[in-house]
């Protein structure tokens, strides 16, 4: 091992090589939890890469989100300059959005799901090959000039760019990177990728296709693995809204208004009844209307949006209401279908995105009518302040996803924050002597503080029987950020919570420069906020206000001065919600652990998520703060948590610097 890794070791990174290192060769899985920072990416590398050379296996690298690729293509290049070996060639692979140049003009197509992205593209290849004029020039760049694309390919050995640097690259050479990819990603050792290359089974027998090997010849490694259960659980669930019915009006309209049932009915129509029904099905269950009763959304307020409702309620109300039966249901699925693929072919030839709402119509109701109820949940769904309400069949098992990992040679699956690793082992179905382990953090505990405070809470009854406890929330953020000249995180509980300072104007009482996550923020604009922010450690700091669970507080590095104090508002516990109750019940039946599984541990994951931007190295020093009277129910994970009574002065004592005066009325 040591000829390949290329640091200095780190307390415990010997034990995870060497575990790792076990778990592959006896072809097993292995489930570990290790502190940010910890090198889990370089470890997972070191220990799989001689044995795939060695054995002829491939390895999979799979990450939540793009930029986490990046991280492991910069730790190959350090093995490779280390030993090299031309062999340990890796390759970071995104989806069509991403990777296709097309896709980077034109905000239509990059918002295509990866079945229209695949049927537009195959499209587009079609005519650049027919005509000079039509169709792709980017693939007809990669087919035509042989040598400009073999140039490239040796630039990629070479260079082992990241995803974005190849695309970059290729959009310069004027080649398509998705074509690209799938010369050089025959020769990767190691090939990174997002979750759904691996648990969509479409995407996944493309990519093996690829690479050209079998199920048995990939190591599978998992990063953030926190993150699986929910992606499967979303990817598995499927929903109808008002916003998708009126997508399909406009298209009748536009593309003519197919009749059903041998005239009896049009798709409007049809589109006009399910919207009553979702509505209707909205204010029986959510509001609890009864009949004669009207619904006045401005005066309303609610405490939760969705509703359970009962399994065949939705498509009796179809049967009744359209008068037919469960023959003549299937027979307007049908039409509904070979509709769709009729307007995605007119698309598809104009030279479009081939989108129709039509064919997902249908596609959601041969779904809905299907589903098994015994892993599913079924519910109305109030969104967008009444304007659109869905109906919703929730996943809850998230191991209908994942029984393809058993197919795999072997399985990583890795994060920071996993505690209880056997709600994450069970979640997936992985066999139950899955090695489970839980390595030490590698950086001194001296370095790190944690600390909560027990006169304030975010809990509902709590803020709805004391109209102060917001105020005095807000008295220690506004006091912690304008106490102390170093980068202070703020991690709200919600971005309602969140707004609802904002909108009262407190966020003038912050006296130093202010950064805030917004959900309508894009990924480019979002990275330039979070570097912004990093840049102003070396000028008496700065505020960040961001959300738990959001996509700063997690994935996101903070090194040395660049984040010094969190502050987190309140328990990220789940919200009590219809879905949330379900899942609750659904773990209760299966494994006995209900409460454990679905709300203890991922609010203690979101905690630890947190907390973990402020160490990353061993001359990180940090504080966090947890605004919360219920934070020692946390203890068994957060085992250095303790009280403060004055969290002004204990912040100050343990950073050694002298803090600003600042208003103390919420003692």
């Amino acid at each position: 091992m040591s000829e390949i890794f290329p640091y200095k070791y780190r307390k415990s990174q010997r034990e995870i090589i060497d575990d790792i290192r076990a778990t592959v060769s006896n072809k097993e899985h292995l489930i570990f939890e290790s502190g940010t920072g910890s090198g889990k990416t370089i470890c997972a590398l070191t220990a799989t890469i001689p044995y795939a050379l060695r054995q002829g296996k491939r390895i999979i690298y799979t990450t939540r989100t793009n930029a986490q690729q990046q991280q492991v293509i910069l730790e190959l290049r350090a093995i490779r300059s280390k030993t090299k070996d031309a062999n340990i060639l890796g390759v970071g692979v995104q989806g069509r959005s991403n990777m296709c140049l097309l896709a980077l003009y034109d905000s239509e197509i990059n918002s295509g799901t990866s079945e229209e992205l695949s049927r537009f593209c195959s499209h587009q290849k079609k005519q650049a090959m027919s005509s000079k004029n039509k169709g792709c020039s980017y693939y007809r760049n990669f087919m035509n000039n042989k040598d400009k694309t073999m140039s490239v390919v040796d630039w990629m050995r070479v260079k082992l760019p990241t995803a974005e640097e190849f695309v970059k690259h290729c959009k310069k050479a004027s080649i398509c990177p998705y074509e690209l990819i799938k010369i050089i990603i025959h020769e990767a050792l190691v090939v990174v990728v997002p979750y759904v290359y691996i648990f969509d089974k479409t995407i996944r027998v493309k990519l093996l296709d690829w690479i050209g090997v079998s199920d048995d010849d990939i190591i599978l490694i998992v990063d953030e693995a926190h993150n699986l259960p929910d992606y499967l659980r979303e990817s598995y669930s499927a929903d109808l809204s008002i916003g998708m019915l009126n997508g399909c009006l406009h298209e009748a309209e536009k593309y003519g208004n197919p009749s059903l049932l041998n005239g009896d009915l049009n798709v409007c129509e049809l589109c006009r009844r399910l919207s009553e029904i979702i509505f209707n099905l909205r204010d029986t269950y959510v509001y609890k209307l009864v009949e004669g009763e009207t619904l006045n959304l401005r005066g309303e307020t609610h405490e939760y949006n969705d509703a359970f409702i009962p399994s065949h309620e939705f498509e009796s109300e179809v049967l009744y209401r359209l008068n037919i039966n469960d023959a003549k249901y299937h027979d307007i699925v049908s039409d509904l279908v070979a509709y769709g693929e009729r307007i995605q072919e007119y698309k598809q030839k104009q030279g479009k995105l081939p989108r129709s709402y039509i064919h997902k119509l249908g596609l959601f109701l041969d779904f809905w009518l299907n589903v098994d109820t015994d892993h599913y949940v079924k519910l109305v769904v109030d969104d967008s302040q009444g304007r659109n309400p869905r109906i919703e069949a929730y996943c809850l098992d998230s191991s209908l996803g994942a029984s393809v990992i058993k197919q795999f040679h072997s399985s990583i699956h890795m994060s920071g924050t996993l505690k209880p690793l056997e709600e994450y082992r069970d979640s997936l179905g992985l066999p139950y002597d899955t090695l489970l382990r839980v390595y030490p953090s590698p950086f001194p505990p001296e370095n790190r503080r944690v600390f909560y405070v027990d006169d304030v809470t975010t809990r509902y009854e709590d803020l709805s029987n004391d109209d102060s406890m917001l105020l005095r929330l807000w008295r220690y953020i506004s006091n912690i950020c304008n106490a102390f000249p170093r980068n202070t995180m703020v991690c709200f509980p919600s971005y309602n919570i969140l707004s609802y300072f904002r909108n009262r104007g407190w966020f003038n009482d912050i006296n130093r420069s202010l950064y805030v996550e917004d959900q309508s923020l894009n990924q480019s604009s979002l990275m330039e906020l979070v570097s912004d922010f990093k840049s102003c450690s070396s000028n008496n700091g700065a505020a960040l206000f961001s959300v738990i669970g959001g996509r700063i507080s997690e994935g996101m590095d903070f090194p040395a001065e660049q984040l010094e104090i969190t502050v987190i508002v309140g328990i990220p516990y789940p919200k009590p919600t219809a879905r949330q109750r379900g899942l609750q019940r659904y773990y209760d039946m299966k494994f006995g652990k209900g409460w454990e599984y679905t709300v203890e541990a991922p609010a203690a994951r979101k905690l630890l998520q947190s907390i973990g931007r402020l160490i990353r190295d061993e001359d990180d020093r940090g504080v966090a703060v947890i605004l919360d009277k219920r934070a020692p129910r946390f203890k068994k994970y957060i085992k250095d948590m303790e009280e403060s009574k004055d969290i002004i002065n204990d912040i100050g004592l343990f950073l050694e610097v002298k803090q600003r005066r600042v208003k103390k009325e919420y003692y």
